[in-house]
């Protein structure tokens, strides 16, 4: 039956009674639970199932109120059992009325077993009580069951009577739903179920009541009127102090403290003088005021707990924790509430407002586990003070770390009614960060309005510090006219790049707020300005903005600030490797988990996979990768690209390559525009430099337009592409963009970690032939990572160190022992370079020694005497596969930038294009380090210098005399005629001197434009 849906146990012990009846003795039960909650639906249920069994059932209701006669119930009993009987007149005494009453029943009891339904006892006189006792304990071994229903509390039968107690409470969440379904045969939704069950308590008769009410179109709001009466007929049995106690615990919400609770009573009645009585509420509609006698001290509060204790005895509230009580359902609070006034409102959200201040001191706008936060802003709002919208913009900023946009969204629009309309820029910014809001939770057309409202009322008042703030927060989200427009007013000037604008405005910005001691502006454009110059090469200056914003956030007192500063700063310190980011993450991690806020829960789990993936715990780094992603969406990162960056990291650094593919085929599915560049770098990271040339070439066709959070991939990827193809001008190239970050790590999107620059660099110079650059580089890069203890990137690089030491003839075996060791330690699948001596056998030697040349092959040894033949041999033979110009060979003094484009004719090796951004950034720089100068700002003009100095030393080398772009010459034809001629000469000499190498040379060396030595199997030289 529908109306006994999460009753099973109770109904099971009603049946069991019935049975002991049936078969042996009788029992009294006694059936409790508030009004509604589905008494009288069970005894009916059981009384049904008794006449099924063979028993006859006689039914009574007490009754409300005056005018009923004595043991009215009783005589109902008697009328239905024997219609003649007249035991109630004549009876003498109370005693012979009882004896009389329960002989009938026992008499009734032997012909045929009985069930007697007593309703509503609490509502029964004292003799018909004292009569129920007497009946349960003189006709127990009868065939006769009693079921009363009262309500717990309200009635008055002695404690001491035996008898078994079924006592109903509230359906829980999933029978709400059910009874909801079944009552109005529409299946409802799980959001609409949490909101029945939190108003009605799960009282079944109230969820009835407001099923239909919301089925026939009214609000849930809507208290029905049955619902009133009978909250109302409970509230009517209580005193008027109890009553007003619980009108000022109404207003606190549905779960309040009992401390809270006492100062807000206090805080109502605050000025009246002590002993004196004063004026509490007054319900609309009564005449007389309800009075609450206070006599309570200053600075003390009034003791609740006795009419907390009468309310928990009239089952009105319930505890709900240690010093916490709350209203067994909304409806009850609801009720309370609406006997307010608006005056009484609003004194009774100012109360509340100061109590919750008062009762725990340590709450304000920015303390990390603001539990009151909401609370306060509620209070506020309601009671119309002065601090209600900066509470609520607080309210609204915790929402967002919650993730709960759709209730920031709320605190904004609140916001909006409060601030008057002649403050328009604040008006404007709360308006702006609503649209933002709206568009997180997909309410795309509502957000975009308010964002043009904000923009156009930015353009309109034209205030520089609001145009700053307002393009600041649009430059990550697609409104790059906006953004320039703001740029052009406030700078005067017209910026060719979007990095460009949004650095000189994140730079305004925060010397206005630093001019003003504006910190909360100060603190929101740090952050928008380490976004803004986020890239390679800045981490200095982010590490210092972040210091800069700890000490702002505690001047301030904004915890969210401080976790938003270590967050950056612990990157920053990362991409400068310095081991110090550890500790910063890991105090990050301490107060991010103490806040509780789920935006920066999912930081923290990004920061702790980082870190899995640089040390070589893979596999837990897998598994935090995927916790991540269950934590959900989050503002602005697409989950799918977060995970995917994170296992490729971990499979290339592996070398499992299956997992690398099955993730790109997921990145394919899903319409990833990263594709290429992660399908480039794995091609790379494969060896497969035909698919790392292919997807290298797409995309530098489109620009490449590429993230500026890709860059450190970007430059890794072009790094392994040019390297696998030998081509000299890609080389130079991809190392001439890679050396400004020197000593620095590749952290892209601050996710994945993709080594240090310093093995980059290397990659390239053992490309390019440059064994010793070559070793000093893996070498600075394997001891940058043993810093850190990154070592997966330590392998990486000690096994490149291995390649370049075989190269230039030595013995890296103790080496390539340790790298093979540790790589099985860490599941790496590195490939390792291996001696070979080839079918020569023996040691080779290709070596230059006071003008004569020792060569060694094949177990031959010749000497013979110099010729610039054998140095193009040697400069081949040192590059193993490469492809070096003829050109270079021929004048090697020039270096490998003169002819770092091997094309025909003469091309510079910067452009036009090129040496103008270069020429931009520097002006900025000059102006960046002016501007820190003039504020004493040491540490940030030096950090700007550092990449100042850096991009001229690349000029340097890109430019000749008076700043002329170097040309490579147009010598290609002749120097391929020259070194052709060079090398066959000097072959056929060493044919007669040593036809064994001469032999090996002719098969292994190609010339022309481009020369390469590729011996059909790998020969080792000592030179």
């Amino acid at each position: 039956m529908a109306i006994l849906i999460g009753r099973e146990h109770p109904a099971a012990i009603l049946r069991a009674e019935i049975n002991r009846a049936l078969t042996s003795h009788g029992s009294l039960v006694l059936v409790t639970g508030e009004a509604g909650v589905g008494k009288s639906a069970l005894v009916s249920d059981a009384a049904g199932r008794a006449v099924t069994a063979g028993a006859r059932v006689l039914s009574a209701a007490c009754w409300e109120g005056e005018g009923a006669p004595g043991y009215w119930p009783w005589v109902q009993v008697v009328r239905r059992l024997r219609p003649d009987a007249d035991v109630f007149a004549g009876a003498r005494t109370p005693f012979e009325l009882y004896d009389a009453v329960t002989a009938l029943l026992v008499e009734g009891s032997r012909e045929q077993p009985l069930v007697v339904v007593l309703e509503d006892l609490h509502w029964a006189d004292t003799g018909s009580l004292k009569l129920l006792e007497f009946v349960a304990r003189h006709a127990w071994f009868e065939r006769l069951l009693v079921i009363g229903t009262h309500r717990q509390g309200e009635s008055e039968l002695s404690p001491e009577l035996k008898a078994t107690t079924v006592a109903l409470s509230g359906l829980s969440r999933a029978e709400v739903g059910e009874l909801v379904a079944r009552t109005t045969g529409v299946r409802p939704g799980d959001e609409l179920v949490g909101e029945i069950h939190r108003r009605t308590g799960g009282n079944p008769f109230f969820v009835e009541q407001t099923a239909r009410l919301w089925q026939g179109g009214s609000p849930l709001a809507t208290i029905p009127a049955g619902v009133r009466a009978a909250v109302e007929r409970r509230l009517s049995r209580l005193s008027a102090e109890v009553r007003a106690v619980l009108r000022t615990a109404a207003v606190l919400g549905r779960e309040f403290d009992d401390t809270v609770l006492a100062a807000a009573v206090t805080g109502r009645d605050a000025g009246a003088p002590p002993g004196q009585t004063v004026d509490v509420d007054t319900p609309p509609g009564q005449t007389a005021a309800v009075k609450v006698d206070v006599d309570t001290p200053p600075g003390q509060t009034v003791d609740v707990d006795t009419p907390l204790g009468q309310a928990v005895a009239a089952q009105l509230v319930a505890p709900a924790g240690e010093g916490s009580h709350a209203f067994v359902h909304d409806l009850v609070r609801e009720t309370l509430y609406a006997e307010l006034d608006e005056a009484g409102r609003r004194t009774g959200h100012a109360a509340a407002l100061t109590a919750l201040r008062s009762s725990d001191p340590g709450v304000d706008l920015g303390t990390i586990g603001r539990a009151h936060l909401t609370e306060l802003a509620r209070h506020a709002y309601l009671a119309a003070v002065s601090e209600a919208p900066a509470l609520l913009l607080a309210a609204a900023q915790d929402a967002e770390a919650r993730l709960a946009d759709e209730e920031a969204v709320g605190h904004y629009r609140r916001a909006l009614e409060l601030v008057p309309g002649d403050e328009r820029a604040r008006r404007t910014e709360i308006e702006l960060e609503m649209g933002l809001a709206l568009q997180r939770i997909g309410e795309r057309e509502e957000g975009g309005r308010a964002i043009e409202a904000a923009m156009a009322a930015a353009r309109e008042l034209d205030d520089p510090a609001l145009l700053a703030h307002t393009a600041l927060k649009l430059y990550h989200l697609g409104f790059p006219d906006f953004v320039r427009e703001a740029h052009r007013r406030l700078v005067r000037g017209e910026a060719a790049r979007i990095e460009e604008v949004g650095e000189q405005l994140s730079g305004l910005a925060a010397d206005r707020a630093r001019h003003r001691g504006d910190d909360r502006k100060l603190a929101a454009t740090l952050l928008a300005r380490m976004s803004a110059i986020w890239r390679p090469g800045t981490a200095v200056e982010r590490a210092a903005l972040a210091e800069e914003l700890t000490q702002v956030a505690a001047r301030s007192n904004q915890a969210q600030f401080t976790l938003n500063a270590l967050s950056w700063h612990a990157g920053a310190l990362l991409e400068l490797g310095d081991p110090g980011h550890t500790a910063v993450g890991r105090t990050f991690a301490e107060l991010a988990g103490r806040a509780g806020l789920p935006l920066f829960e999912h930081e923290v789990m990004v920061i702790r996979t980082r870190q899995a993936l640089l040390q070589g715990r893979f596999d837990e780094a897998r598994q935090l990768a995927e916790a991540t992603r269950k934590l959900g969406e989050q503002p602005y990162v697409d989950g799918d690209e977060l995970r995917w960056m994170q296992v490729l990291s971990a499979a290339l650094l592996q070398g499992r390559f299956e997992e690398a593919d099955t993730v790109l085929a997921e990145m394919r599915a899903a319409g990833s525009g990263n594709v290429p560049l992660f399908a480039g770098v794995v091609a790379a990271q494969r060896g497969d430099a035909a698919g790392a040339l292919r997807q290298l070439t797409v995309l530098m066709a489109g620009g490449p337009d590429l993230l500026t959070w890709l860059a450190p991939l970007w430059l890794r990827f072009q790094a392994q592409a040019a390297a696998l193809s030998r081509d000299r001008e890609l080389c130079a190239n991809a190392r001439a963009a890679i050396v400004p970050y020197r000593g620095q790590w590749a952290v892209t999107s601050t996710i994945a970690v993709d080594g240090p620059f310093d093995h980059w660099i290397a990659v390239l110079d053992a490309a390019l032939g440059r064994w010793e650059e070559a070793a000093e580089g893996f070498t600075a890069a394997y001891r940058a990572a043993d810093r850190l203890d990154a070592r997966p990137w330590s392998v990486e690089s000690r096994a490149r160190l291995a390649e370049v030491l075989l190269a230039r003839g030595a013995d890296p075996a103790g080496l390539l022992a340790d790298v093979e060791r540790e790589a099985a330690e860490l599941g790496m699948r590195v490939r390792l370079p291996r001696p070979v001596a080839g079918s020569m056998g023996g040691s080779n030697v290709f070596r230059l020694e006071g003008g004569v040349w020792t060569l060694t092959f094949a177990g031959r040894t010749a000497h013979v005497p110099d010729a610039k033949g054998l140095h193009d041999l040697r400069a081949l033979m040192g590059s193993p596969g490469a492809e070096i110009p003829a050109v270079e060979l021929l004048n090697p003094a020039g270096g490998a930038e003169a002819v770092a484009a091997r094309r025909m004719g003469g091309d510079a090796v910067l452009d036009d294009e090129a040496k103008a951004r270069y020429r931009r950034r520097l002006d900025l720089l000059d102006e960046e380090i002016d501007r820190a100068a003039e504020r004493g700002d040491d540490r940030r003009a030096a950090a700007y210098d550092v990449e100042r100095q850096a991009l001229l030393d690349e000029l340097r080398r890109a430019a000749g005399l008076g700043g002329r772009s170097r040309r490579l010459g147009d010598e290609a034809e002749r120097a391929r005629k020259a070194v052709t001629n060079r090398i066959r000469n000097t072959l056929r000499q060493l044919g007669e001197r040593h036809p064994e190498l001469a032999a090996h040379l002719r098969e292994a060396v190609s010339t022309g434009a481009t020369c390469r030595y590729q011996p059909a199997e790998p020969v080792t030289w000592t030179w």
